[in-house]
């Protein structure tokens, strides 16, 4: 009977403490309660992607404009100043898009001729001077044709409403596109025909005023005619891979898988050098630049100080190694900027 007992009490004692021990885990979801989540999740992480890429774009677009044409060694270039890619089932729920097929607006610069005439993003671009565009290739066929002074066409489909818009071409002293990719690094390169920068630095930067600083060395780069040691060979299709898959997120939320289609060439551009004086060059031109355009010219040399403070040398192996010392660079910048200072008035009357 005590052996009953014993065995019964040891029995609840078990019970009882494996039910303490055991893991609450709240209500259960159901698999499709878990896919339409994802779903959600999608579509939330394409409109950071494309938030993220437009304020790239804006802060460019400013640089852009504001460079001095004595300074640049390159004809200026045509500018429209939208973004568009094609349609797919992501976009079609960002935009509440009524067709399945065809090319979305997802950017317009700003101090733009699109911006001008009232493009938005969600705007389905249905024909560009009466000929039709059903895909992004298309687009692009066309705009690389586009001339300074050309006048310039658009049906537009915003809604259930058939906009009928018209500008020209309008010019930059340079237009190159930026594309962002998924990558931890903080980075940016140019080859001369476009701009890449990696989410690492945008996560980096703090402000906007620090990724004008990037983007001014990256575009002093272009304007300046450097050549690299490295670059990428197949840009073009490039291009038309990122703007054909930045909304097809195919694995995961953020996880850019479209965008990374490109990103075996976009690898030749990261590892593409320039020569440490030309990198000084485009340190001193880039500064320039970015006190032209309005942002605060100091974050130039607080962010090269930042590249040194903060970032392991892990994460910036490859900059280290093409780049002028962290010291060096951030005496020069400083000195740049007095200098910009200290001629105000002459540098307003260019």
């Amino acid at each position: 009977m005590i052996k009953k007992l014993i065995s019964i009490f040891l029995t609840v004692s078990f019970i009882l403490f494996a039910s303490g021990c055991a893991t609450m885990t709240g209500p259960s979801v159901s698999r499709e309660e878990i896919e339409k989540t994802r779903e959600e999740l999608k579509v939330k992480a394409l409109a950071y992607r494309i938030k993220q890429l437009q304020r790239l774009e804006n802060i460019g677009n400013c640089l852009m404009l504001a460079i001095p044409r004595e300074d640049v060694k390159r004809e200026p270039q045509p500018f429209l100043g939208i973004t568009c890619i094609q349609i797919d089932k992501y976009l079609e729920k960002l935009y509440n898009l009524n067709i399945k097929k065809g090319v979305v607006i997802i950017g317009v610069r700003e101090r733009s001729p699109a911006q001008n005439i009232g493009l938005q993003p969600g705007d389905i671009l249905v024909s560009l001077n009466k000929i039709k565009i059903n895909n992004i290739n298309r687009f692009q066929a066309l705009a690389s044709k586009f001339k300074i002074g050309q006048p310039v066409e658009m049906e537009i489909l915003r809604g259930n409403q058939n906009l009928a818009l018209s500008t020209k071409i309008e010019q930059l002293p340079i237009n190159l596109p930026i594309i962002m990719v998924d990558q931890q690094e903080v980075n940016a390169a140019t080859d001369g025909k476009l701009i890449v920068v990696t989410y690492g630095l945008v996560n980096f930067a703090k402000s906007d005023d620090e990724i004008a600083a990037v983007l001014g060395h990256e575009l002093a780069h272009a304007v300046r005619g450097h050549v690299a040691k490295a670059q990428g060979g197949q840009i073009l299709t490039l291009i038309a891979a990122l703007a054909l898959g930045i909304a097809a997120e195919r694995n995961s939320p953020g996880s850019g898988q479209g965008v990374m289609r490109g990103v075996g060439q976009i690898g030749d551009i990261f590892n593409a050098s320039y020569s440490r004086d030309l990198e000084r060059e485009a340190d001193y031109f880039g500064t320039k630049f970015v006190y032209y355009s309005g942002y605060d010219v100091n974050a130039c040399a607080t962010v090269e100080e930042r590249f040194a403070i903060e970032i392991p040398a892990t994460m910036i192996e490859h900059y280290l190694s093409t780049h002028p010392s962290s010291p060096e660079r951030v005496a020069r910048v400083r000195k740049t900027i007095e200098e910009l200072k200290a001629n105000k008035t002459i540098l307003e009357a260019k």
